[in-house]
């Protein structure tokens, strides 16, 4: 018997996740479809934690999921990321829309209370890539990982009227942190992986293009802050996040391992939307990790100054 379910428990969100729930103390069940799979980095010591193998397109595999716990929270997760989806968009929507919308059926039938979707700040297309926006900026996602979230917060925010369920979107930014594998943005890991190495890091961005990051364990804290409020006063939110332009960011990295050298390459990739995560960080009172203080922390401690 478990209180709380974390989907996508092997992937780069879902890691922080579980390692912090876990590390508090929560009695919560994490699932992933590659548990038996994790074998690098951290997924190894995730296969060690018990991790479930649940495929959320497996209606036997769900059955079970909710025939074995007793759930009174979902985080979900478990996605097809960006990348995948583009390339292989009917089985993205299948796992990101399919899935999800399965997962919800399951949780209602079984009266869990609160379902948090991981989202993206996808969902707001090609808006709000000068200028931060509000969660009242309409959603226009012009990709279909983006459109997939929208369709899951929809789905969510009827059942929240007509009192099925407790539903809450996050809608999440560029995520920054070691660990991130099957990215198309390699770099969010390598200003910390590689950081004092030598190794050259390209950012595919012009020194004047804006940014807005959060490191995955702030993330994880927000997930795991809506999951345990004894209530939401709205059904989506932004991530709070440091806003930086990419030259700034080169520079946070270069001062603190001035051995590491980042290389703007020019823009070769869109802008994600500038998302502003003044709601959430009111609501709950929460502050970020500065980037300056997070690669500080990831320095090799023979590198430290002391």
């Amino acid at each position: 018997m478990s209180r709380l379910l974390v989907t996508g428990a092997a992937g780069f969100i879902g890691r922080a996740v579980f390692g912090l729930l876990r590390n508090t103390g929560v009695d919560c069940v994490a699932t992933d479809k590659n548990a038996f799979a994790c074998v690098e980095d951290g997924r190894k010591e995730l296969a060690q934690h018990s991790v479930l193998a649940c495929d959320l397109s497996d209606p036997q595999s769900l059955d079970a999921l909710f025939a074995s716990h007793d759930f009174d929270t979902i985080i979900h997760l478990a996605a097809i990321l960006p990348g995948a989806a583009s390339r292989g968009p009917i089985r993205a929507t299948d796992v990101n829309v399919g899935g999800s919308m399965a997962l919800l059926e399951r949780a209602t039938a079984h009266g869990v209370r609160r379902f948090i979707l991981g989202s993206s700040t996808s969902v707001y297309g090609s808006a709000g890539t000068n200028a931060p926006i509000s969660e009242q900026t309409p959603a226009a996602p012009i990709d279909v990982y983006g459109a997939a979230k929208r369709a899951v917060e929809i789905v969510g925010e009827n059942l929240q009227k007509n009192g099925s369920i407790e539903f809450v979107a996050l809608r999440i930014g560029t995520v920054i942190g070691p660990g991130a594998r099957n990215t198309s943005s390699p770099w969010r890991s390598e200003i910390f992986e590689k950081l004092g190495s030598n190794k050259n890091i390209s950012l595919p961005y012009a020194p004047d293009d804006p940014l807005t990051v959060v490191h995955v364990n702030d993330v994880a804290r927000m997930l795991v802050t809506l999951s345990q409020a004894k209530s939401v006063q709205h059904i989506l939110y932004n991530t709070p996040a440091e806003l930086l332009t990419a030259a700034q960011l080169k520079q946070a990295v270069e001062f603190a391992a001035p051995e590491t050298h980042i290389e703007l390459s020019g823009r070769t990739r869109p802008l994600a939307p500038l998302a502003d995560g003044s709601r959430f960080r009111r609501e709950f009172a929460f502050e970020i990790t500065p980037v300056q203080q997070s690669l500080r922390a990831a320095l090799p401690q023979s590198s430290k100054q002391i």
